[in-house]
């Protein structure tokens, strides 16, 4: 597009989930002060063509180059189109030797937003798609493991490591509650050097696992900092000691609170809120299995 166009500089900036940065994914500019660095919407010309949705058109542009929001020095921009594509981000072009640019060269930008907006539709359908089809992996997979166990220890260890595929995060918790003490039971894990905490009972208000106890609410921590050598996904004194995210959801059923079905570990997949209801569905199941056939040790105890 810039030998197309003669431009100067032409950039694509995608916008963020919640719609209130916009990041350069791809550019071409002969600019040294060209910013590759992410516009608030609203921010220079960029910023603006986002939050009016419109296209923003400057023949003979007589400000500095710097109120475009592409560039941190002046350099001289005589002409500069923005287009949105779609709600998805702008693509804009601009020239420092030419004052407009014609029909023909608009056309060619449009064609381009179009294009891309299309592109990116077709890849949110496709990762739409994967996202279901992981869901309903999970949930098959809580369905097979309620169908199919001879002992509560084979039950808790499907479930497991169903949940362990679905969040990408290794360690995983079934904590269940113990209503008259205020305490809870780790009743089952998954992962290594942590099969130490199995039995174990702490505050329900204790740790990450707490939180969720406290609140009967899913609790996501994508970006979790522990202290260091410290960890508090259920207490300071576990044998874990590195994770940056967390993932807990509530076991209820028949509106009764159970406990609570956590995971951690390092990485993971990027949960969404459709990611957090599937596991939230799969819980429902878990918590319904555990009640009906009473293999709750923290509720025999």
């Amino acid at each position: 597009m810039a030998n197309l166009l003669d431009a100067y500089t032409v950039a694509f900036f995608l916008a963020d989930q919640k719609g209130e940065t916009l990041s350069p994914v791809a550019s071409f500019s002969m600019s040294k002060s060209f910013r590759a660095s992410d516009v608030g919407v609203g921010e220079g010309l960029v910023g603006r063509v986002y939050a009016g949705n419109k296209v923003v058109d400057m023949d003979r542009y007589e400000q500095s180059s710097k109120a475009t929001g592409l560039y941190s020095e002046d350099e001289g921009i005589k002409a500069f189109l923005g287009m949105p594509v779609g709600r998805a981000g702008v693509l804009v072009v601009d020239s420092n030797n030419r004052r407009t640019f014609g029909e023909k060269e608009k056309k060619h930008v449009r064609d381009m937003a179009g294009f891309i907006w299309h592109l990116l539709e077709g890849w949110r359908v496709r990762d739409r798609e994967r996202q279901y089809g992981r869901i309903l992996d999970l949930l098959y997979a809580v369905e097979n493991a309620t169908l199919r166990f001879d002992h509560p220890k084979e039950f808790y260890r499907q479930v497991l490591e169903a949940g362990a595929r679905f969040t990408g995060l290794p360690l995983g918790f079934l904590c269940l509650a113990k209503p008259e003490t205020g305490r809870f039971v780790v009743e089952a894990v998954h992962g290594k050097g942590i099969s130490t905490m199995r039995g174990n009972q702490y505050p329900a208000d204790s740790g990450l696992v707490g939180l969720v106890f406290q609140s009967g609410r899913t609790l996501y921590q994508p970006n979790a900092r522990p202290l260091k050598g410290k960890s508090f996904l259920i207490t300071s004194d576990e044998p874990i000691r590195e994770y940056d995210a967390f993932m807990g959801v509530p076991l209820s059923c028949w509106h009764k609170f159970l406990g609570v079905w956590a995971y951690a570990g390092i990485g993971g997949r990027p949960m969404e809120d459709e990611d957090e209801n599937g596991l939230m569905v799969a819980g429902h199941r878990v918590a319904a299995t555990i009640e009906h056939y009473g293999l709750s040790q923290a509720r025999k105890a």
